[in-house]
């Protein structure tokens, strides 16, 4: 018997088995239902695992399938959260939706199938490097009138919600910083890896706008093929401006969001999941013998409430979109802006060594 495929695209083939043998409709969810959704995970690495691990403690959620190449992988996480491990995709078929959590350059192809199998989907960030193909995965869904839902799993950060409902005045200008030590098993460049989640939340902030302009720089290291480090400036049309700064070459994780408006600074930390809002009252140079500047600043302390991991809350807005409490039609919406800026900023990568040209 031959050995587990790999996660793998040769040219337009997605080489796992089962692929192409789906066949008849997976089954629905109904408005009413009362017993746990029953999703799929299809890819048991590290973000599987972690996707596999909430969906086991979700009281409304139960763990169906979980299917990956190697199918031994599979196994061992089913082990400690439940469910059937599996090498192919066809398995899927006895759950009601699934997330998506294999390699970016198999979304598209395995989207587009379950898609057409009737299942709602939930696809890691991000949903693919192409904007084109993610409107496509878009336009399906929408024809189809299925959930579809891309994990930028930052929109669920409770500092985030606190933030978005304490702004003050006109957005004049954002700072981003996602810094992390190096990934040996990253597959994309940190654009795509990190990048993303900053460009969507910048995004959100300015009301949905996609900017008028776009300028980057990146670094790939010497002996890498992607880019590391990159640093862009977004611009929209009449304000506000937005600098974003992601890298994978830190030794230490940061993950900070600074907004400016006309009424006051808004200093977020992601991870610590909080925020300090800073208001100018007055400053002064006093002149004397030792002379020095003084200035006068109102902080506040919002209080964040914390209703969850934002992976948890996640998958619980998958499941609202599932069961039709949340709205389809904006969740897909809010899709494509975010992978089409990405793209922007990717046109202004290095070539990889090697490269022609």
């Amino acid at each position: 018997m031959a050995g587990p495929q790999p996660w793998a695209v040769d040219g337009d083939v997605l080489l796992m088995p089962g692929l192409e043998r789906l066949g008849r409709p997976a089954p629905r969810r109904r408005r009413g239902d009362r017993a746990p959704l029953r999703i799929a995970l299809v890819g048991a690495g590290s973000m599987g695992a972690n996707h596999a691990r909430v969906i086991a403690q979700a009281p409304n959620a139960s763990l169906g399938v979980i299917v990956d190449p190697d199918r031994d992988r599979a196994a061992r996480l089913a082990q400690t959260y439940g469910g059937t491990p599996s090498g192919d995709l066809e398995a899927v078929r006895s759950c009601e939706a699934v997330v998506i959590a294999a390699p970016t350059d198999c979304h598209v192809k395995i989207g587009k199938l379950l898609l057409d199998e009737g299942l709602p989907l939930l696809i890691e960030k991000p949903m693919a490097t192409s904007s084109a193909d993610v409107e496509a995965l878009c336009a399906l869904a929408e024809a189809r009138r299925l959930p579809l839902m891309c994990g930028f799993v930052e929109r669920f950060n409770a500092v985030i919600g606190t933030l978005a409902a304490g702004l003050d005045g006109e957005l004049l200008h954002l700072m981003t910083l996602r810094h992390s030590p190096g990934s040996p098993t990253a597959g994309s460049s940190v654009i795509w890896d990190l990048l993303i989640h900053d460009i969507d939340l910048v995004l959100r902030l300015c009301g949905g706008r996609e900017p008028a302009d776009v300028t980057a720089q990146s670094l790939v290291p010497e002996g890498r093929t992607l880019s590391e480090l990159t640093d862009c400036t977004l611009r929209f049309a009449g304000g506000p401006i937005a600098t974003l700064s992601a890298s994978r070459m830190s030794q230490r994780k940061l993950r900070t969001l600074v907004v400016t408006t006309t009424e006051a600074v808004y200093d977020v930390d992601l991870l610590r999941q909080d925020v300090t809002v800073y208001r100018h009252v007055r400053a002064e140079y006093m002149m004397s013998d030792a002379p020095k500047f003084r200035a006068e600043t109102v902080i506040d302390i919002p209080f964040v409430r914390h209703a969850g991991e934002p992976l948890a809350l996640q998958l619980q807005h998958f499941i609202d979109l599932v069961e039709g409490r949340a709205d389809l039609r904006a969740e897909i919406a809010g899709i494509l802006p975010p992978h089409r800026t990405a793209e922007r900023v990717a046109a202004g990568e290095p070539a990889r060594p090697g490269a022609a040209g």
